[in-house]
């Protein structure tokens, strides 16, 4: 037979009402009393059911967290870092994959709420249907925290990378290796971080007078088909660009087929940069220079703002937080000086 509140209260010598009072962490019950009760519960094996917690307590102890695309290696980590600090506090997280499609976003919202979820961690498109989601959701006081992709004027707090920063920086060194002909693979410009690492682009060109040729900026979407897809686009240009800022590394793995199949050169007749500092880049070869995100730190800096609102039943900040990039020299840049 299961063990209740009720047999832990007696062998402990306390009432029901204060046993749920130490399961709960709620005050008013002193440190002798917890720690007795401890004991029993742990002399018991007593293991509390979650859902009839949840129940009492309005809570479920459980967070959603809505991601655009798992088979890119930036998110796996994010997601690693939003768990392990969600289980250190006592919580399970609940997962849903969107594809970047917006009806997937819809409808993992509406999922996360069915599963009565404390509060969720998104990483939306930038859009009207989602900025609607938002503001419905804020409406219902419900707890968000936005991740990686920041939806302006949401009313909801983001821990984002600073990445017309990142972006910027990456370019610079192009420019420093003497390339005066550099183009840009973006990413979906539907979302925050690719138009931030596109300004960043165009910001580090125009401060040295370099001119910003649209025919060098290709639109891609974060896979490695639009990378290869864009780089041979680039390549069919009259007048080829002699270094390449790709808008994340699996991008730039398909813009490596696309050069190595054109029969060039690494960095000898092309240079790359790339931005995520993913697993790969520092194997392939040339390994790639790129943009490394603190991507796990980013997910324990949004479970960590989320659960600490959670806990004290206090509005969340509004204040975003901004992680910073760093750049990772490798061998696929050269110098044309």
């Amino acid at each position: 037979m299961a063990v209740t509140i009720k047999d832990i209260a007696k062998k402990a010598g306390v009432s029901p009402t204060t046993v749920s009072r130490v399961l709960n962490n709620k005050p008013d019950v002193s440190d002798e009393t917890k720690k007795r009760i401890q004991q029993v519960i742990d002399e018991l094996n007593y293991n509390p059911n979650g859902i009839a917690r949840g129940l009492v307590l309005d809570k479920t102890h459980t967070l959603g967290l809505v991601i655009p695309d798992i088979s890119n290696p930036f998110f796996p980590e994010v997601a690693k870092g939003i768990e392990d600090k969600a289980k250190e506090a006592g919580y399970s997280v609940i997962f849903c994959n969107t594809d970047n499609h917006t009806q997937g976003e819809k409808e993992a919202i509406e999922l996360m709420k069915s599963k009565q979820v404390d509060g969720m961690i998104v990483s939306l498109a930038i859009n009207d249907q989602n900025k609607e989601e938002l503001d419905e959701l804020a409406a219902q006081d419900f707890p968000v925290v936005q991740i990686d992709r920041k939806i302006p004027e949401s009313g909801f707090p983001a821990v984002v990378i600073d990445n017309q920063a990142a972006a910027y920086k990456a370019t610079k060194y192009l420019i420093d290796l003497g390339h005066h002909k550099i183009a840009h693979i973006s990413g979906d410009l539907e979302v925050k971080p690719a138009q931030d690492r596109l300004a960043g682009f165009k910001s580090a060109l125009q401060e040295v007078g370099l001119s910003c040729k649209e025919e060098l900026i290709r639109e891609g979407d974060y896979s490695s088909q639009s990378g290869y897809r864009e780089m041979k686009e680039l390549l069919d240009l009259s007048e080829q660009p002699t270094a390449v800022f790709i808008a994340n590394d699996l991008m730039a793995l398909g813009a490596y087929e696309a050069v190595f199949e054109a029969g060039l050169k690494i960095p000898e007749d092309i240079s790359i940069v790339g931005y995520d500092d993913i697993e790969v880049a520092s194997v392939i070869r040339p390994a790639l220079t790129t943009i490394s995100q603190p991507e796990y730190q980013l997910g324990v800096e949004a479970s960590k703002l989320l659960i600490n609102s959670l806990e004290s039943n206090e509005q969340l900040e509004q204040e975003d937080r901004i992680l910073a990039a760093e750049l990772v020299e490798r061998n696929s840049s050269t110098n044309r000086k």
